[in-house]
């Protein structure tokens, strides 16, 4: 399939179903679309640009794929979200850079929003938000979710600017680090402006970071935002940050395919509030996230003896 030739060729809200395979190239999705990978889908920009930008007035669906090699110019290496909405799913954001000015996984501009759900975004790079990085009045839900082993200047993991509303829930954040004089931020960092303030929310969370300190949770003192810590597990080093939050080693595997996950012994097992999750709500491996009145914090629901990986 020309993936470019078939986004021109698509109607408003037509599906495209892709058969497994690497797509090369930059694509622009610029009306209302749902995108279904049938088997393995790569798409690649081989570090030529960003690999998708999203600008509809409309909702773009997009589930199963494998991001890979973006560079953006400006923002957005991986998906850049400039104009209407965003549904990601079961999807690997990963090797993406956006070294100018940040987002190098996923960029959230103006007034768009995104539901971002059972993704991984690895390894990307940029200079505000390694792995994510939400602008202006922009709007995300990031769930049942990893943020791993990302890297930027200001907020590894995530960066949240202006007005911007970000609701965290149920993802471990885990290994992001930043890099360069002043960097703060290696999960998380924040800050607005003299008439705009982010709000961030985390909940039910991992926050598992090598770097000690109140800069890995930073919310910029100049033009502070809002936010809020609950029933997540954080850093020894981080006691009172949050409410209702425990202080520990997270208790990760720490091998094989999924160092991520929980062994039995980690205090993050059972310690969720039940109520908080949808019926029939899954972790990022597609494990059922309840277990009677259990549920466990981060993204990975503890499976005695490990798990197989998704493919990727």
């Amino acid at each position: 399939m020309d993936l470019a030739l078939a986004l021109k060729d698509a109607k408003p809200n037509d599906t495209l179903q892709l058969p497994g395979g690497r797509y090369t190239g930059s694509f622009t999705i610029d009306k209302p679309l749902t995108i279904l990978a049938r088997g393995q889908v790569v798409l690649d920009a081989q570090h030529a640009g960003p690999v998708l930008t999203v600008s509809t007035d409309g909702l773009v669906r997009i589930s199963g794929c494998t991001v890979v090699g973006g560079n953006a110019r400006e923002a957005g290496g991986g998906i850049s979200l400039l104009a209407g909405k965003l549904e990601l799913s079961d999807s690997v954001v990963r090797f993406n850079k956006a070294p100018a000015y940040g987002g190098g996984g996923l960029f959230i501009a103006g007034t768009a929003q995104a539901l971002v759900t059972r993704c991984r975004f690895e390894a990307n790079t940029g200079r505000q938000g390694g792995a994510i990085l939400v602008d202006d009045e922009g709007v995300l839900r990031l769930e049942h979710s990893t943020l791993v082993q990302n890297a930027a200047t200001d907020g590894g993991g995530l960066r949240v600017k202006e007005g911007a509303k970000v609701d965290v829930f149920a993802c471990t954040v885990a290994d992001n680090k930043v890099v360069g004089e002043q960097a703060v931020g290696g999960a998380l960092s924040m800050g607005g402006t003299t008439t705009r303030a982010p709000t961030v929310m985390l909940s039910h969370c991992i926050v598992s970071e090598r770097a000690k300190g109140p800069a890995v949770l930073h919310n910029w003192p100049k033009h502070p935002g809002t936010l809020t810590v609950t029933r997540s597990l954080l850093p020894e080093w981080a006691a009172g940050l949050g409410t209702d939050c425990l202080y520990a080693a997270a208790g990760f595997t720490s091998s094989g395919a999924e160092p991520y996950q929980l062994t039995q012994g980690s205090p993050a097992v059972g310690r969720g509030d039940a109520g908080a999750f949808e019926a029939g709500a899954k972790d990022v491996l597609g494990h059922p996230r309840l277990k009677g009145q259990k549920v466990d914090l981060g993204a990975f629901a503890f499976i005695p003896g490990g798990s197989s990986a998704l493919p990727y």
